[in-house]
């Protein structure tokens, strides 16, 4: 395609590829790419594009306005770039297109220029949100135009294709213009999409633009964009305008505009140079009403049309159009003309003798192709008797999306693909006048999917070689197909075998490149198909044949030359028996790079016959185009090279005689409705009489029959054709007004397209058999079809009873908070034929949606007459805290069907969600205090008085103690204080942790609560802590209000908590409400080597003395909002102290020396750092202690600086253990007898437990223990008894040389499950890290891992993620709510590729699998009945690791070491059943 323009469709809109270089027969697969970012899709098709001296690539544009380059032979990524924030599918109400809508429409690349156009559509100034009015597009130029209010929202970008950056003067802002044809309508980005792929012509990129599913107020229009900078916007046509539009509101929620959107299903405005062609849907202006008018006279309402507009200096100006004549019905009955773009068929082929030079098709919704002369397109009712006046109309079983494809070859053949029906195919012919007519010749054996979203059928060649046509079609449920271009003689399109893909992106097409193809999926990966590997020979191919008469032969010399040294030639096979070549004609020995070869290929007809014959060799042939695929096997001197080399075969059948062709086999017309508009005309179809033989062909005589034409006995009952008003009947039901006369001659290579017309008056169904006698033999064709009333629609909601209920509403009534209630939507016809849903968009809310918006009820279902389709809708209530306001949720499902009488229906969908309700209540049961909000309760305290309530405290209770004393505010904290005041809290103690508010809050917290009745609080105000889930500590309050005298009490909440410094909010989406709980992980943010924990396990910690700190005479203290570990230790650092301690989330203190009266305790370490909820900042008068230790580097020894005044220096190797029973306050530590000390200590030894792994140590300047062992079941056991005992056993290098020390252990052997952990020392460092390697045996958590091997792997337990997300040690495979450890095994096997085989994964967040190639080092193991508690989404009591935890999986045939560093045990928390979302 070098010299043309790279775009989603042809230039001409044929979905033709000429230049495609596929063989016919297709390899395999050699890669699948996935997206890099969480619901990041593909809807514009990638484009293949070889920049001038460089290789080829392949780019993409997504949903996220991402763009990408990849290597098209290989799949490397080589350049991405996000051009600006997307908008936001959650703002518009429209589940079409999920979650985000960015770069929709297919861009286009100029080869010229190396540069790629295309629409994005975002917010203005690049925000991230904004809502509708501040939606915008850009093109490509950094050119902002602020207009009445609204401000960027569509851009159009042009890009270099070779790095992705702007070009000079790019991009530029689309909103705010105006319509040429109507100034009073301008563009605003955030009510319209631009779906359609954009069109490039003579230096302007055209884009089209619709809506989204009808919502707002918006007129579909056509933009022309420069690609000069500094020109911008060139023409504005707006496809609905005055005078026959609607009059332009300025409200854009309004429903009005005039519509007439244009969507095309993503095809692009087709074009011939000089002018445009687009189709448009619904509209309101119905300008024509039902008055005839010529296509070349102005109409200001263009809805239901298509339009030619004709293209002069970068202005548009409307030529022609076409509107069918039942235009307002289909208005009615959402049946958009413009679900399909227009094809420009190939004017060398398709055209006629009588004048026609061009043809253009469309078809959409209405089941109905319109085959029109694109010179005069048809305008409207200027037909017989009022009708169409096109070419063709040709009716289709079902609605089709998406358009018509073509191939030009072989006779010429277009083919579209109704939802849920075949592909058809249909060949171009001439009527007796000249005039083109196609004629169904066949269909696919399979079926498309059920839903919308079938891709435009696109025909590729070999070279441009006939009989090597391949038809793709890309379908959202059943993948890619290939189908050969020509039908068989039965009427079949044969299916090709090719790698399945999977379902894919709506709409799309294949892009072709060298010898490869490429498809996006609706799993956001991108998809090469093609030859994986080069090939070892160049051999002649295609070998053609040209013209064999049938019962002769031909031979045909097959020319080779290596390209790679070759081992031996091991043979060749045919696909056809009529294709002949010896093996003994192959060379026999090895053959050198570019030694030659040759060998024949004969076509033997010899013994064929047209007719079955007894004797023959071969069964009856036909004449014609024919093909098959020849095979050399081959042994390669050289790796990376196919063993398998297909030659295609192709060749004419040339039949002496003549030679009757009648296809298709069976014409069915499909339903016919008595009464409706279109019964008056019938229904067309054709048939082609064709000679394909050598002399001419001599019609005998016609008849038909009601009964099998083949029956045995001879019974059929004939009838000849008779001449009536409208021509020749040619059966009960069916007349044509073109039937060659009997005795008319077809001359050699001839056909004739024979119109036909059924219209029957009465109910019923039809079938008659027509056949036809001539000269060169007998042949017949089905005529089928029905006669029915109309559908007639009946839509109806479930009531809370089960009963039905016809009103349209559905009421849910009040839904409990963090409940579900599911309630069905039904669709039933009682008419008398098939009824067809021509329009439904589902609500998709986060508390109100349909179960499965993109099958129930879905666009182009088609509902039997009799049967009912249903579709159930969910209130799904999220979880809230307590005495939190009732909240309403409401929005339509919007559904119209092909019933004429049914129209649009909004069915309402509406319910109040509750919260539970505690403490004093008014009459109507609704709380008298609501939830305001989590406060840090310290310095000072927010409320004023305190109550001991004992164990059975609750925040009811709290808040009725709090009212009859009269207070206006009511928190709980401690689990057994209550406390009340009349006093606000202050707004800079506003914290978002995360707390369980079934009860009470985590320490040094108040959950407040406070009075309802002082004003009606919405929950809209974006800080309402509605979206908080409360955890249940010490020492923060649960905070309520109350106040008996109402009137004399001012607070608003709403302005209380706007005043709340948003860096510390945390407010989370509705889908992690669940399951929301702090998992603190005691890995610091960043812990360099000059810093070590005194006590780094939980439960070990300093309580301060009465008074003062643990970290005594403390020379500087620092607070921050944002602390973290990492920041207090660099403070203490800078200031040189030898302690660091961090309390109370925030507070950092530095000093010299640990106070007397200081305790180490074994509780009380539980509040998260501020600037990291990871990190554990202290407690409630508790210190996480630091010490820093100098050292000098040596390879050997390490000398440690004690706190005390004396000095000793020590020389031990990097070994010592000590033991720590985690159920007590004790530390014990005792020196192991490798030890040689300088100091007075002595040496102990602590026995090793048994164990099966095997622990190694070495001694540097860098040490570190490593674990050394064989992964298999020997030597990872995961299984545990119940047990709730934990022994460890720890070794680790003595951090102060002077010491003396005492043993105790703690041993239960209940538990029989074993991990290693390792840390690393660096000596030279001014402070030293504490090394230790630590064996843990614990009781499984629940749910608990998986114990038993999984498809060859082994879990290896919960482990930590690195705190820096750029650390993340393995790659993202997949995010799914059905993840299980199945699953991420199944993600791993379909991602692994040449060079890459991932032997580990890990499963986190309860849905995310993540993977690597091999063991990852130093990670942090995590043990306890708090480590892992997520369960899988897809897995019920299987762990999929947890909130920065993972459950790490290994292969049991993967040998390797793993280096891993032992963190604090978590010891408390609750187990969580169901998944927490990222």
């Amino acid at each position: 395609m070098a010299g043309n323009l790279i775009a989603g469709a042809s230039d001409s809109g044929l979905a033709f590829e000429t230049q495609a270089l596929l063989e016919p027969s297709i390899p395999s697969e050699p890669w699948r790419l996935r997206t890099y970012n969480a619901k990041e899709r593909w809807y514009a098709k990638p484009l293949v594009y070889t920049p001038p001296g460089q290789k080829q690539l392949v780019f993409t544009a997504s949903n996220q306005n991402w763009i990408r380059t990849v290597d098209a032979v290989t799949g490397a990524p080589m350049n991405a770039r996000q051009v600006q924030p997307p908008f936001l599918q959650s703002e518009l109400g429209c589940g079409d297109m999920p979650d985000y809508i960015g770069i929709v429409g297919t861009p286009v690349i100029d080869p010229n220029t190396n540069t790629a156009y295309f629409f994005a559509k975002g917010y203005q100034d690049n925000a991230a949100s904004g809502g509708v009015a501040k939606g915008i597009y850009k093109y490509a130029v950094k050119h902002y135009l602020k207009t009445a209010g609204l401000t960027d929202t569509l851009r159009f970008y042009a890009v270099n294709i070779l790095d992705l950056t702007d070009r000079p003067g790019f991009p530029v802002l689309i909103d705010g213009h105006n319509a040429d044809n109507d100034p009073a309508r301008y563009f605003i980005g955030g009510t319209i999409l631009q779906r359609p792929s954009v069109t490039l012509i003579d230096g302007i990129v055209y884009g089209a633009f619709g809506g989204h599913c009808d919502l707002f107020n918006y007129t579909g229009m056509v933009t022309g964009v420069s690609t000069t900078a500094g020109v911008g916007v060139t023409s504005m046509f707006a496809m609905e305008s005055s005078p026959g539009a609607p009059p332009v509101d300025l409200n854009i929620m309004d429903q009005k505009g005039g519509k007439a959107g244009i969507w095309m299903s993503g095809m692009a405005p087709a074009t011939d140079g000089g002018r445009l062609f687009v189709v448009t849907g619904n509209g309101q202006g119905h300008e024509n009403k039902d008055t005839p008018a010529s296509g070349r006279s102005p109409l200001s309402t263009l809805d239901e049309v298509v339009a030619n507009l004709a293209v002069s200096k970068g202005k548009l100006t409307l030529q022609d159009y076409f509107e069918p004549y039942e235009y307002i019905g289909m208005d009615a009955g959402d049946r958009d003309l413009g679900s399909g773009g227009v094809a420009l068929l190939d004017p060398s082929v398709f055209k006629g003798t009588n004048g026609v030079s061009r043809i253009a098709v469309t078809i959409g919704k209405n089941g109905k192709a319109y085959i029109m002369n694109a010179d005069n397109l048809g305008g409207f009712r200027l037909g017989p008797g009022a009708t169409d006046n096109i070419l063709q109309t040709i009716i289709a079983p079902n609605t089709v999306f998406g358009g018509a494809g073509s191939y030009p070859l072989e006779g010429g053949y277009i083919y579209f693909t109704p939802v849920g029906t075949a592909t058809l195919a249909y060949k171009l012919g001439l009527d007796q006048n000249g005039s083109p007519l196609f004629s169904k010749v066949g269909q696919s054996t399979d079926s498309s999917g059920g839903g919308v979203g079938v891709g435009v059928p696109t025909v590729t060649t070999y070279k441009g070689q006939p009989g090597t046509g391949i038809v793709w079609v890309t379908d959202v449920d059943g993948g890619l197909k290939a189908y050969k271009a020509v039908p068989d003689s039965s009427g079949n399109l044969v299916k090709m075998n090719i790698p399945p893909t999977g379902g894919l992106n709506k709409f799309q097409r294949p892009a072709f490149g060298d010898g490869r193809l490429y498809v996006t999926d609706n799993n956001n990966r991108l998809i090469c198909m093609g030859s994986p590997v080069s090939i070892p020979l160049n051999c002649t191919s295609p070998v053609d044949f040209g013209g064999v008469t049938i019962g002769s032969a031909k031979t045909v010399t097959v020319n080779c030359t290596a390209l790679i040294p070759i081992t031996n030639i091991n043979g060749l096979t045919i696909q056809d028996a009529t294709f002949q070549a010896n093996n003994a004609s192959l060379p026999a020995k090895s053959l050198a790079q570019g030694a030659t070869f040759s060998f024949p290929v004969i076509w033997n007809l010899t013994q064929a016959s047209i007719h079955d014959a007894i004797g023959a060799s071969f069964g009856s042939v036909s004449p014609g185009v024919k093909t098959s695929s020849l095979v050399i096997t081959t042994t390669n001197g050289v790796a990376q090279y196919s063993n398998q080399l297909p030659i295609t075969l192709q060749g004419s059948e040339v039949s002496s005689a003549p030679f009757l062709s009648l296809s298709p086999p069976e014409v069915d017309f499909g339903g016919l409705v008595v009464g409706s508009p279109g019964a008056a005309t019938g229904l067309d179809s054709a048939f082609i009489i064709a000679n394909i033989g050598s002399s001419p062909l001599v019609i005998l005589g016609y008849a038909y029959t009601n009964t099998d034409s083949d029956d045995a006995d001879g019974g059929a009952s004939y009838t000849n054709t008779t001449q009536v008003k409208d021509g020749t009947k040619i059966s009960e039901a069916c007349t044509s007004s073109d039937l060659p006369a009997v005795g008319s001659v077809v001359a050699p290579g001839q056909s004739l397209t024979v119109p036909i017309n059924f219209n029957a008056g009465e109910v019923g169904n039809y079938q008659s058999v027509f056949n036809i006698w001539t000269s060169g033999g007998n042949k017949y064709v089905l005529l089928t079809g029905s006669a029915t009333t109309a559908p007639i629609a009946k839509l109806e909601v479930e009531t809370g009873e089960g009963g039905w209920d016809g009103s349209g509403v559905m009421d849910f009534g009040t839904v409990q908070a963090g409940t579900t209630v599911t309630r069905r939507l039904r669709i039933c016809n009682i008419g008398g034929s098939a009824l067809l849903i021509t329009k439904s968009k589902p609500p998709i809310d986060a508390e109100l949606r349909a179960e499965n918006p993109t099958s129930d009820l879905h666009e182009g279902q088609s509902i039997p007459q009799g049967e009912c389709a249903y579709a159930p809708i969910d209130i799904a209530a999220a979880p809230e805290a307590p005495n939190n306001p009732f909240h309403d949720v409401s929005d339509v499902w919007i559904l119209n069907t092909d019933d004429l009488t049914f129209g649009v229906h909004d069915v309402q969908i509406k319910a109040t969600i509750i919260s539970r309700q505690l403490g004093p209540a008014y009459a109507n049961g609704t709380a008298r205090y609501s939830y305001l909000g989590c406060y840090s309760d310290i310095n000072p305290r927010q409320l004023q008085n305190s109550f001991d309530l004992g164990t059975s405290n609750e925040n009811g209770i709290c808040q009725t103690r709090c009212q009859g004393l009269g207070y206006r505010f009511a928190g709980t904290e401690y689990h057994t204080q209550c406390w009340c005041g009349n006093n606000p809290p202050s707004s800079v103690k506003y914290t978002p942790c995360c707390a369980m508010w079934r009860r009470f809050v985590l320490v040094d917290f108040l959950s407040l609560f406070y009075v309802l009745s002082i004003l009606n609080v919405s929950v809209d105000h974006g800080l309402y802590s509605l979206h908080l889930i409360l955890r249940n500590v010490d020492n923060n309050h649960n905070v309520f209000s109350f106040n008996p005298v109402l009137d004399s009490f001012e607070f608003d909440p709403r302005s209380h908590i706007e005043n709340i410094d948003h860096h510390n909010k945390y407010l989370l989406p509705d889908d992690q409400l669940v399951n929301v709980v702090c998992i603190p992980n005691y890995q610091p943010e960043h812990v360099d080597n000059s810093h070590v924990f005194l006590h780094v396990f939980k439960g070990i910690a300093y309580l301060n003395p009465p008074a003062g700190k643990a970290v005594d005479t403390y020379a500087f203290r620092y607070a921050n909002d944002s602390m973290t570990i990492g920041i207090c230790l660099d403070w203490c650092k800078s200031k040189r102290t030898t302690y660091a301690g961090i309390e109370y989330h925030r507070e950092c203190y530095c000093g010299n020396s640990i106070a007397n009266d200081a305790v180490a305790n074994v509780a009380g370490c539980t509040s998260t750092c501020m600037g990291n909820t990871m990190e554990i900042c202290g407690g409630s008068n508790r210190m996480n202690v630091y010490q820093a230790i100098s050292s000098a580097s040596s390879s050997t020894t390490s000398t440690a600086k004690s706190s005390s005044t004396s000095t000793s220096s020590a020389t031990s190797s990097t070994s010592s253990s000590f033991s720590i029973s985690f159920l007590s306050s004790s530390i014990t530590t005792s020196k192991p007898s490798s030890v040689t000390n300088t100091s007075s200590s002595p040496s102990t030894t602590t026995s090793k437990p048994s164990s099966t792994t095997i622990i190694s140590s070495t001694t540097s300047s860098n040490t570190t223990s490593t674990i050394s062992s064989t992964i298999s079941p020997s030597t990872i056991n995961i299984s545990s008894t119940s047990s709730l005992s934990r022994t460890t056993t720890t070794s680790r290098s003595s951090a102060t040389a002077a010491s003396s020390s005492s043993s105790r252990s703690t041993s239960k052997p209940s538990s029989t499950t074993s991990a290693t952990f390792s840390t690393t020392s660096k000596p030279s460092s001014t402070f030293a890290t504490t090394t230790r390697s630590l064996t843990t045996s614990y009781a499984t958590p629940n749910p608990s891992t998986t114990a038993s091997p999984t498809k060859g792997f082994y879990s290896l337990g919960c482990y930590a993620e690195p705190p820096s997300p750029t650390q993340k040690p393995m790659t993202q495979l997949l995010s799914s709510n059905m993840m299980s450890p199945d699953v991420c095994i199944s993600a791993m096997s379909a991602a692994n590729k040449p060079g890459t085989t991932y032997a580990v994964f890990g499963l986190e967040y309860g849905s995310e699998c993540w993977a690597a190639t091999g063991l990852v080092q130093n990670q942090t193991r995590i043990v306890g009945d708090q480590a892992c508690t997520l369960q899988c989404a897809g897995a019920t009591g299987v762990s999929c690791g947890g909130r920065g935890l993972y459950n790490y999986y290994v292969a049991t045939s993967f040998s390797g070491s793993l280096s891993v560093t032992g963190q604090p045990v978590r010891t408390s928390g609750t187990v969580r059943a169901s998944v927490t979302a990222r």
